[in-house]
């Protein structure tokens, strides 16, 4: 697999994630991106800067999504961050940010969802915040429809669709409950020892799992209708994101696990050996391949011409493609900043990811598996 490196853009600040998207329906695909300052960047496709605008003042920008929840044909732009307000804007044509509405949290939002959650064609907003709560509201206004609390922050949510939707969320008090979508009444309820850091799903041969994991250092799998553990599998650190995939199969899932040895400034960053790994596993259960030593930082379930591969980033600045077959590294480029977002543009086979030192990488794939 060859990519070939056409521009960088740099920052004075550390960019959080990007997104891509036709921000202002112009018809042209444009970057967004966000960063710890607050700041949010609007970016051609070849890397020029066309605008930026202060969101929060010094305060980091940690969620963006691109999605046109009135109908109107035209994208919104949805901010979450660490000050706690959801904000909602349009876009014009010279790429201004108009705001709609915003909805305040009591702490650092979390985690955005968007889903119909009652079938009626309109699209709910799923928000989850360190301020204990989850809370759906209308796209509309930001008015709540339901909310509910827990004891502690929560950290990541899920919308389960069977016969009907649940609505599943864990937090740091260690708990994964499930949640009616329509009136949030508690449908599901179990209880850890440790902080839980992700939940989702897998479908397995002997049915619906729920997986979650944390700071137990351990995956757990259990069964979504009796909810009793069937299974663990222990790793050596934090474990800290699952992708469940493909869409809408959900039958093979990636775990990561995450070591904080970079954190310990006696060891030079350069000299760090991570002790973290990454496991993909099938609907049995069984581990197919694993990759050891990399922290991962980001992990993007890709198809190309009906092959599956795994873009990943990691804490060391691994930019890299993995077979999703096999595990076998097809790419593998570094630099010396830790990468906090990977996005790829299949109709132009772009790839783009950004760093902690304020840079955004583009690339052009010229070399596709055969």
């Amino acid at each position: 697999m060859k990519f070939k490196e056409i521009w960088n853009f740099k920052y004075n600040k550390p960019i959080l994630g990007i997104e891509l998207g036709d921000i202002n329906n112009d018809g042209e695909i444009e970057i967004i991106a966000y960063t710890k300052t607050g700041t949010l960047l609007i970016l051609a496709l070849n890397g020029k800067l066309m605008h930026q605008e202060i969101i929060s003042n010094n305060i980091p920008i940690w969620h963006i999504k691109l999605h046109d929840i009135d109908n109107d044909g035209n994208n919104e732009v949805i901010l979450g961050g660490m000050d706690g307000i959801l904000r909602v804007f349009k876009c014009n044509s010279n790429h201004d940010l108009v705001l709609l509405w915003k909805h305040k949290f009591n702490a650092s939002i979390s985690g955005i969802l968007i889903d119909d959650i009652d079938n009626n064609d309109i699209s709910e907003l799923i928000v989850y915040s360190l301020d204990k709560t989850i809370r759906v509201l209308k796209s509309s206004d930001g008015n709540l429809i339901w909310g509910q609390v827990f004891e502690d922050g929560i950290g990541d949510a899920i919308v389960y669709t069977d016969d009907k939707k649940i609505i599943f969320a864990c937090g740091n008090d260690g708990t994964i409950r499930g949640f009616n979508s329509i009136d949030g009444k508690l449908l599901w309820f179990k209880r850890f020892s440790n902080k839980i850091r992700f939940v989702s799903y897998l479908n397995s041969i002997k049915g619906c799992i729920i997986l979650c994991g944390g700071d137990d250092k351990k995956l757990h799998f259990i069964n979504k209708n009796t909810k009793k553990e069937i299974n663990t599998y222990e790793f050596k650190d934090y474990v800290w994101k699952c992708i469940s995939y493909p869409f809408p199969i959900f039958n093979k899932t990636l775990v990561s696990s995450y070591s904080f040895t970079h954190f310990n400034q006696s060891i030079p960053f350069e000299k760090i050996d991570y002790t973290s790994n990454l496991i993909c596993l099938n609907d049995s259960t069984d581990i197919l391949w694993e990759l050891k030593g990399y922290n991962f930082e980001v992990l993007k379930v890709i198809v190309i011409n009906d092959k599956i591969l795994v873009f990943a980033g990691t804490t060391k600045g691994n930019l890299m493609v993995i077979e999703e077959k096999t595990g076998k590294i097809l790419f593998n480029k570094k630099k010396k900043s830790c990468i906090n977002m990977i996005q790829f543009l299949i109709e132009n086979k772009f790839l783009f990811c950004c760093y902690d030192d304020g840079t955004i990488s583009a690339y052009k794939l010229e070399d596709i598996l055969t």
